[in-house]
């Protein structure tokens, strides 16, 4: 088979979006949409030009912009629409630092979780700065929305949705919350064992992923766990239960990312395991670097769930992410951290749900995306978007 090969779709793709940046973008068809985040516009003005270039300098308009502190209280969360080739529409806009979200398949229902924490107090002893955390929903494609009511102590870091109305959200703690009527309540459940640290109660999960059953599914990192030494536990969560149940053990892992297939009319599929080996990364350590060789294991939602180890990625590479894609299409990306200079960005792809591997080398780009329906993945050079299906 053929190398994919990229095509470039635009050359001016969000170009009249200011400040520069395409989002975590989507693209269906001819239609954009884009969740944003990044900091102020910045504007300056040269002063003492009539003295000569070596004189001259930049000065921000206003005083702020010159402010660390003010800057990053300043970035904002936006949801943007449009179509390829044309302006994008900005229809929601809150000012926050980090944010998660959920989009149902005809885009109709979005879900935003917004974070924001005040830069200019100063860091408290203990380092639990205070957090505002929102929920919002549009039911309109994006066109009005509402809040949610939801606890500001309580972060949001992923949303996942059956559909409109079912889903879950995740934070902090760990913590796993459950609603059955559009956002409009939650209902928490109880954790896995080992889950939760005491000394660590702004913790999270190593991955989560929701199943095309609608099976929960999140990855931890336990010392030990009964029999279970140094390795990640996965648990899920079946729609229908109160309570998390055991689901696949990981030996000397560290888990970072899960994914499922979702082929059509399939009551089986798999699950995929994107790993570090080893420990977690040492922080006390100043020579752990926290560089890990990476592997990719696999299991089926049968049980009970029998674990392979499908491929160990060189140990040059430092993995990013993985995308599960239809009719056994796989991608990994990763970062070459043995280059000189400036690190390329690697695609390692398969086609034979991970028994033979190939890679690219990609460059330097800006972003990216994975349309697991259709085994497209777009990418971002500056204002230049381009495509290649596998």
């Amino acid at each position: 088979m053929t190398t994919p090969q990229w095509t470039t779709i635009t050359t001016d793709f969000t170009k009249t979006d200011k400040p520069y940046g395409g989002g975590a973008f989507r693209i269906r068809g001819n239609d954009v949409m884009t969740l944003k985040i990044a900091g102020p516009e910045l504007r300056h003005h040269i002063v003492g030009l009539d003295k000569g270039y070596d004189v001259a300098q930049a000065v921000p308009d206003e005083p702020w912009m010159d402010n660390v502190d003010e800057r990053l209280n300043r970035k904002s969360v936006s949801v943007l629409r449009g179509s390829l080739g044309g302006a994008l529409v900005r229809n929601f806009q809150q000012q926050a630092q980090d944010a998660a979200w959920w989009y149902s398949k005809d885009w109709n229902t979005l879900y935003v979780a917004t974070d924001w924490m005040d830069y200019k107090l100063p860091e408290p002893k203990n380092g639990m700065s205070p957090h505002i955390a929102k929920l919002w929903r549009s039911g309109d494609g994006g066109k009005t929305w509402t809040q949610l009511k939801w606890p500001e102590e309580r972060n949001i870091n992923g949303l996942f949705f059956l559909d409109p109305q079912r889903g879950y959200a995740i934070g902090w703690g760990p913590h796993v919350w459950r609603t059955a009527d559009g956002g409009q309540s939650w209902h928490e459940i109880e954790p896995p064992p080992m889950a939760i640290d005491s000394h660590e109660p702004r913790k999270i999960f190593g991955a989560a992923d929701l199943g095309p059953d609608g099976v929960l599914r999140i990855a931890y990192y336990v010392p030990t766990l009964g029999k279970i030494r140094s390795s990640s536990v996965v648990y899920r969560l079946r729609w229908d239960a109160t309570q998390f149940e055991q689901d696949a053990v990981l030996p000397d892992q560290v888990v970072v990312q899960l994914g499922s297939s979702d082929e059509p009319l399939a009551t089986t599929y798999s699950i995929y395991a994107l790993s570090q080996l080893g420990a977690p990364r040492n922080w006390d350590d100043p020579s752990d670097n926290g560089h890990r060789t990476g592997v990719i294991s696999t299991w089926t939602n049968d049980a009970p769930p029998k674990v392979e180890q499908l491929h160990t990625f060189d140990q040059r590479y430092k993995l990013d992410g993985l995308s599960v894609g239809r009719n056994g299409v796989l991608l990994v990306y990763a970062t070459d951290v043995s280059r000189q200079g400036a690190p390329h960005d690697n695609t390692f792809y398969s086609r034979d749900f991970g028994r033979s591997w190939s890679d690219i080398d990609d460059g330097i780009g800006q972003g990216g995306w994975f349309d697991r329906q259709t085994n497209t993945q777009y990418a971002l050079y500056a204002y230049t978007l381009k495509k290649r299906q596998f």
